[in-house]
């Protein structure tokens, strides 16, 4: 089983509008509302594939009761901890040329709150075998938000943990040299872990061999329409993948996890995890909403995506 933590999950909002304006009016022609948040959105698309799996968080308010609803709707197994403050919202502007988002902080988590959801995922805790932390965290009474992702990665000890979340929490998590084996920076994330800029792909593969961060871990450095820089135990791949014109690449990271969770726990050789992981990814980018996918098109990226090992 595939565990899926979402602490921060959001509804997510995107408005499909003509060119921006600024400083005035601007008419949305379609309204996008989907159950969001990294995590969910990795939960989604694991949905999607025919993945084992159970998806936590912490849910409140009406936008809560919203996002539990949809999901149940869909067939989506999870197990939410209910909570007295509101689940945030996210907001999206797209006008079929650029992007901008707008996110809320998120609710304040009581400690009781945080002591149901330790006992929740307790339920299923010999089941997991890959464990995802994606996303960033809210605010918690009486713990930091590095003391509560360090706990829920000590209560899984014999699954696989990949963790997608801010360059800031992530270096934390790493500097206590916690139990990780798998992170998916992007590449503007790995020049934050890394503290350089500008980075050539000859720097990025010395980086992924020699950092104390990278060189017990699998990393997946997503480099957009570029595909990635994938180190796989002790090898290193270069992906391509085809060219698509892209309609919405928010949830895309998201789907990528998904993929390689799933590959993880389909126990696949690296080649075909990194194709199915990028075509996940490349798929979710071709749809409005977010963690969405399209399995028949994932099938047929995959063949299109070339891995080449790096010697």
């Amino acid at each position: 089983m595939i565990a899926t933590h979402t602490f921060n999950p959001s509804v997510d909002i995107t408005y499909m509008i003509d060119p921006i304006r600024i400083d005035t009016v601007n008419r949305v022609h379609k309204k996008i509302k989907n159950p969001g948040g990294k995590g969910i959105n990795v939960t989604k698309v694991l949905h999607q594939l025919g993945a084992t799996y159970c998806a936590y968080g912490y849910l409140g308010g009406p936008n809560g009761q919203w996002l539990a609803q949809t999901l149940q709707e869909r067939g989506v197994t999870t197990a939410f901890t209910p909570i007295e403050n509101e689940t945030r919202q996210s907001l999206a502007i797209n006008d079929e040329v650029t992007q901008t988002e707008i996110l809320e902080a998120g609710p304040y988590i009581k400690e009781q709150e945080h002591q149901q959801y330790f006992q929740t995922l307790k339920a299923k805790l010999d089941e997991a075998t890959v464990l995802t932390i994606s996303g960033s965290s809210p605010q918690f009474e009486g713990r930091t938000q590095f003391e509560h992702m360090a706990h829920i990665l000590t209560e899984y000890q014999h699954s696989y943990h990949i963790v997608d979340t801010n360059a800031e929490e992530l270096k934390a998590l790493l500097d206590a040299d916690l139990s990780i084996q798998c992170i998916k920076p992007n590449r503007e994330e790995f020049e934050r872990l890394v503290d350089q800029t500008d980075l050539s792909v000859a720097e990025q593969l010395r980086l992924l061999q020699t950092h104390p961060y990278f060189k017990a871990r699998d990393v997946f450095l997503t480099l957009g329409s570029e595909g990635a820089i994938v180190k796989w135990g002790q090898e290193v791949y270069r992906a391509t993948v085809p060219h698509r014109d892209v309609i919405n690449p928010v949830g895309s990271g998201d789907a990528t996890v998904a993929g390689i969770a799933y590959g993880v726990e389909q126990q696949l050789e690296p080649q075909s995890l990194i194709q199915l992981a990028l075509a996940c990814g490349t798929s979710n980018a071709l749809q409005q909403a977010t963690g969405q996918i399209d399995v028949t098109q994932v099938n047929r990226i995959k063949s299109e995506i070339e891995v080449e090992r790096y010697k």
